[in-house]
């Protein structure tokens, strides 16, 4: 937790050029997230008494533009570690995020509520890419994936369904897999995916994994 209040601390006086209150950190936040926090909270967050969950960190992270490798990096003790497990430990942390950020599927996790709390850059680019699904939320960190499926009208409504229905089925039966192909064409090109759905336990939390693969070429020598 002093590592997470000394990068905040730290990205709040880059922003704001001094440490400003709680109030105006709870204020500033719950403009950027759809999980809104206390003074109280932000108060405990400066002063390195609580950390904040990981859809919060994310946002955090990306409005105060925060060293996530710094933030996330695991706590070792350096004098009684040897230095070989220190150098794994930190190989390790760092691999974990390249391999996600390499791989080219459009990759997210979700919390047990829906919520997105990681992506991965080639999802990442898509959002920031496409017109949000509902409203302005773009669909990435602190965007809940389930509600946004649920408002989904129109001709892709079926599909976001379909999809809704089986991440809720996964959170109920974690070690079931599923996936889905659906259309999402464009007005110059006709695009197909596959959705593919599986969940892992973080402790006592169940999270869950979606990727999107682009199929179009398979699905168009499918057709000939």
């Amino acid at each position: 937790m002093e590592r997470f209040s000394i990068t905040l601390r730290s990205g709040l006086v880059n922003k704001f050029s001094r440490i400003p209150t709680a109030q105006k950190l709870s204020d500033e936040f719950n403009l950027r997230s759809i999980n809104p926090i206390t003074r109280e909270t932000a108060r405990k967050w400066m002063n390195g008494l609580v950390m904040p969950r990981a859809e919060r960190l994310l946002v955090l992270i990306k409005w105060l533009n925060l060293n996530s490798d710094y933030v996330y990096s695991t706590e070792v003790n350096e004098e009684n570690s040897p230095q070989n497990k220190i150098q794994f430990l930190r190989q390790t942390e760092a691999f974990a995020r390249s391999a996600l950020n390499f791989a080219s599927p459009r990759i997210a996790i979700m919390n047990k509520l829906g919520t997105i709390i990681l992506v991965n850059t080639a999802w990442r680019a898509a959002a920031n890419l496409n017109s949000p699904l509902h409203r302005m939320i773009t669909l990435c960190e602190g965007a809940n994936y389930l509600e946004i499926l649920d408002k989904v009208k129109g001709p892709e409504k079926e599909n976001a369904r379909e999809m809704a229905s089986d991440i809720r089925e996964l959170y109920r039966n974690p070690g079931k897999r599923f996936q889905l192909k659906y259309p999402c064409h464009a007005p110059a090109k006709k695009h197909w995916f596959l959705a593919e759905l599986s969940s892992f336990n973080e402790g006592t939390n169940n999270c869950l994994i979606i990727s999107h693969q682009e199929i179009s070429e398979l699905q168009f020598l499918a057709e000939i």
